[in-house]
């Protein structure tokens, strides 16, 4: 019923500041119809609102961008479209501002297949489009890592064998038998006792879907950059979305 909650605070408030200190004997209920009388102050509230729903449905529904083919959700392979986009996109929004202030690149983006939470419809996308895919509050970080960590992550990957968003600067080819064929950074083979810098989120950092080898990284720089907001920035700076299946990680036959 219509602003009960409202009448049992004010209640509330009336007992908890009376100054006579009483003590409890009984307690009792009683139904408090609340019904037309107050359909004129519903009015009044949604008239008190309409501006700044106005003003977010606005910012909402601005269109940033157009996606000419739908973006689907599905993990039947090992990359999918949709999560090569969002791990693209991060690097190349992230990438510029980390190389500016620190002087080196970031090697790569991994992500997790889990924090999308939506498909991405052909046709314009706006704002809301960002917020379906990435409504959690996660924030880039970029890690610095050892090489052998980076073999555990590929380990990690063949285990899970889950589309999780990987920049198309790794190439991973492995069979079903779990073999890896491949394994490339930037076209080069694993260094042991190089380090790698990654983006990531922060919730993987610290072993989030259980990417512990995110963890006791040599560094970690903080981007304060939420993911969803790197995707509007990314959506506003292209006319349109182009997002592939490609060879990034794949299976491939047993020789």
């Amino acid at each position: 019923m219509k602003y009960s909650f409202v009448v049992f605070v004010m209640l509330s408030c009336f007992i908890s500041c009376k100054p006579v200190k009483n003590n409890l004997i009984s307690i009792q209920g009683k139904n408090i119809e609340i019904g037309s009388d107050n359909e004129g102050k519903d009015g009044e509230i949604e008239k008190f609102i309409l501006p700044y729903k106005k003003h977010v449905d606005k910012e909402i529904e601005a269109i940033l961008t157009y996606n000419p083919e739908a973006l689907v959700k599905e993990a039947s392979q090992l990359n999918a479209p949709i999560g090569n986009l969002i791990a693209d996109a991060s690097f190349e929004i992230i990438n510029p501002i980390y190389s500016q202030r620190i002087g080196r690149n970031i090697d790569f983006v991994l992500l997790n297949w889990g924090g999308i939470r939506s498909d991405l419809p052909q046709g314009n996308v706006t704002l809301g489009s960002a917020y379906n895919l990435m409504p959690f509050e996660n924030k880039l970080v970029v890690l610095e890592m050892k090489g052998e960590k980076i073999n555990e992550m590929a380990q990690y990957l063949i285990k899970t064998k889950t589309p999780h968003p990987l920049s198309n600067h790794v190439k991973l080819h492995i069979t079903k038998k779990g073999d890896i064929e491949l394994f490339t950074i930037n076209g080069k083979t694993i260094d042991t006792k190089a380090t790698y810098v990654v983006a990531t989120s922060d919730y993987l950092m610290h072993g989030g879907d259980k990417m512990i080898f995110f963890q006791n990284s040599v560094s970690v720089y903080e981007t304060d950059y939420l993911i969803r907001n790197i995707l509007v920035d990314y959506f506003k700076k292209v006319d349109a979305i182009q997002a592939k299946r490609d060879d990034r990680f794949i299976l491939i036959e047993d020789k």
